[in-house]
């Protein structure tokens, strides 16, 4: 049987036509970036959308495989200065933080892409930074944020672990901030009825760790000798210090904290024949929980509540009189309230 080639041609264009459609398909079968990438992203206006930075991210994967599930918040917020402070937290696979400072937004939101990158697929980073040439600008973000990964060997790319200035750590760009803090103290221990005074600190801040020194007054608190109008009026004073560890750090920043702390209480006499005035050193230690709320960089409400236990308890008392004006209880609790300023 003859068959002409005008017959054949319906077939070799249907598969041609069913060839070409295949084509965009497996082109949209391939996925531009990581499906696992939970990106979370803050930032003024002037800065670069979420979709630049997922764009970037992808840019630097290229067709990496690697999947493992990567969860990333990004904050960037103007400082006082008009400079801008980034904050990156990975909270997943593995917690880690990263701050940033720098003048311009588009740059420290490249920095960020890659170290998201980096975290996800180093090797892979490396290649694509080794075989396309970066934007002008991302220079000057890997120069904020991490250097530039080589390129693999000529022979076998070696199986490279991510520069330790990419890789997200605990500890922020300057490993260590410091702060100042100003507070209302609320105190029970050492004074005979609840006394409300101030006290004033600073220290350090690195990743989960923060220490304080701090200094405080309570200016008056009273007491008597049951029975009688005879008594004294008490002033505190205090010097402390405090090591605290983080272990939560979002939305607020949870710390539990020891102190110790070396108290002056300063006894007057009140309504008494012969007139005194009694100071008493007395060093307690305390423990208890510190919360931490950035309302905007660098400033963030502070509180506290500890529970505070005297080392020695003296007795106040009044000559020629029977009864103890006051001792201090083997427990009390102090608290505060205030503004930090970190720097």
């Amino acid at each position: 049987m003859h068959v002409s080639r005008w017959a054949v041609a319906p077939s070799i264009l249907q598969a041609l036509i069913v060839a070409a459609g295949l084509l965009p398909a497996r082109a949209l079968a391939a996925p531009a970036e990581p499906r696992t990438i939970d990106l979370r992203w803050k930032a003024p206006d002037g800065c670069p959308p979420i979709d630049e930075v997922r764009s970037e991210i992808a840019r630097l994967l290229g067709t990496s495989e690697q999947r493992q599930p990567i969860e990333v918040e990004i904050t960037i917020a103007r400082e006082r200065d008009r400079r801008y402070r980034l904050d990156l937290h990975i909270r997943a696979p593995a917690p880690g933080e990263r701050v940033i400072h720098g003048d311009d937004c588009a740059s420290m939101s490249r920095a960020a892409a890659l170290i998201v990158a980096m975290s996800i697929d180093p090797d892979a980073v490396a290649r694509n930074v080794a075989a396309q040439p970066a934007p002008p600008q991302a220079v000057a973000a890997s120069a904020a944020s991490a250097p530039r990964p080589p390129p693999p060997a000529r022979d076998r790319p070696p199986r490279r672990a991510p520069p330790a200035a990419a890789r997200p750590s605990a500890a922020n760009e300057r490993d260590v901030q410091g702060a100042l803090w100003v507070s209302a103290q609320i105190e029970q221990a050492l004074v005979p009825t609840i006394g409300v005074g101030l006290a004033a600190g600073g220290g350090i801040r690195s990743g989960w760790f923060r220490a304080d020194g701090a200094a405080g007054v309570v200016p008056s608190s009273s007491s008597h000798i049951a029975g009688l109008d005879a008594g004294a009026e008490f002033r505190l004073w205090f010097l402390e210090l405090d090591a605290c560890a983080r272990p939560l750090a979002r939305p607020i920043g949870v710390y539990v904290c020891a102190l110790g702390r070396q108290h002056w209480l300063l006894a007057t006499g009140r309504e008494v024949d012969e007139a005194f005035t009694h100071t008493t050193p007395i060093f307690a230690a305390g423990l208890g929980a510190l919360l931490e709320w950035r309302i905007a960089a660098p400033v963030s409400v502070e509180g506290a509540l500890h529970a505070i236990v005297p080392l020695r308890r003296p007795r106040f008392i009044v000559e020629n009189l029977d009864g103890t004006v006051y001792r201090p209880p083997a427990v009390g609790l102090s608290a505060r309230l205030g503004l930090a300023l970190a720097f």
